[in-house]
């Protein structure tokens, strides 16, 4: 009997031993969040708006987090390849993407995608919006926005408009097109750099993109901003400048940029990382790179970054129907 009493005593002794252990061993884990370097996908080009922000917010971001952030180009189907492959990674904190949202509310209704935009992946951050416009070359007949849809009413399909592939410019343009009463043809470019080109070489009349890229051409009159979602601050003085607000377009087709995660990331973990990046947005260096971009920063986590996120991709859908471009013409 004191054999089995002596067992018992012994059972539990270890029991308690082996708990300690184990309650200790998750302490000390999430006490050492991140233990080592952290990658931060880009879902875009290397030298575009979003891989100057991405690797921006990792310099704001390492001293708060104790780590460096190591920042990796994962290019392709604006930003559809890297949000595939991201949902295959440990939801570890380890690895994040930092992308457009074209990944979450555009391309899923064009495409049909290796991922469930709002079931598959964690919408972890919202960093901000870009500012866009809609541009002419400095000699152009347009001088303001209106000019161009007076033309463009008179001229069925003559007006020729480049744009980003299933971009917020092109949506943007067909519900403006819709409002308005005119037609047009849209002439897809990989991104805003070959937009420009196009635009400067004449080959297409009204050019949409993020402000960002225009500065230096804006500033030397080669091409002017005809319409803006919202006032572009270095384009004061050259030409005119109307906003969605003075044309009464009372629409929403922002172009964010959202950092995305794999499902199931521990809380410890994601209080980490929001606490590193949101120091890392009131770090000078991002705050002067975000003003140099046309970003307006807002910062969202959480549900209503969730609810935002779903409001503007049922907007798209919408847009994207109207287009005829939804999943190969499906309705």
């Amino acid at each position: 009997m004191k054999r089995r009493s002596a067992q018992n005593v012994l059972i539990l002794a270890v029991a308690i031993v082996v708990g300690i252990g184990l309650i200790c061993s998750d302490s000390l884990a999430q006490a050492k969040f991140p233990a080592r370097p952290i990658n931060l996908w880009v879902g875009l080009p290397p030298g575009g708006s979003a891989d100057v922000l991405a690797r921006t917010l990792a310099e704001g971001s390492e001293k708060s987090l104790g780590q460096k952030i190591v920042v990796i180009n994962k290019a392709g189907g604006g930003g559809t390849v890297a949000t595939s492959l991201l949902r295959n990674e440990k939801p570890d904190g380890y690895t994040l993407l930092l992308t457009t949202d074209t990944a979450v509310t555009r391309a899923p209704h064009i495409s049909d995608l290796q991922y469930d935009p709002f079931k598959d992946i964690d919408h972890f951050m919202l960093i901000g919006r870009w500012k866009t416009v809609w541009t002419v070359k400095g000699d152009s007949q347009f001088k303001k926005w209106s000019d161009m849809v007076d033309w463009a009413k008179k001229n069925k399909d003559q007006l020729t408009f480049g744009h980003c592939t299933a971009s917020s410019f092109y949506f943007g343009m067909v519900k403006m097109s819709k409002k308005e009463g005119f037609t047009f043809k849209g002439v897809p470019y990989a991104c805003d750099g070959p937009t420009m080109t196009a635009l400067l070489g004449g080959h297409i009349m009204v050019g949409g993109g993020t402000a960002a890229p225009y500065r230096s051409h804006v500033l030397a009159d080669n091409v002017r901003i005809i319409l803006s979602d919202e006032k572009i601050g270095y384009a004061a003085g050259h030409g005119t400048q109307t906003t969605f607000k003075d044309m009464k377009y009372d629409f929403d087709v922002p172009l964010l940029a959202v950092i995305l995660a794999p499902k199931g990331m521990p809380d410890n973990v994601r209080k980490a990382l929001e606490k590193a990046f949101n120091d890392g947005m009131n770090s000078e260096i991002f705050k002067k790179i975000a003003h140099e971009q046309e970003l307006a920063p807002q910062p969202m986590t959480g549900k209503p970054l969730f609810d935002y996120l779903k409001n503007t991709s049922a907007t798209y859908e919408d847009l994207i129907k109207e287009a005829g471009l939804y999943k190969g013409g499906k309705k």
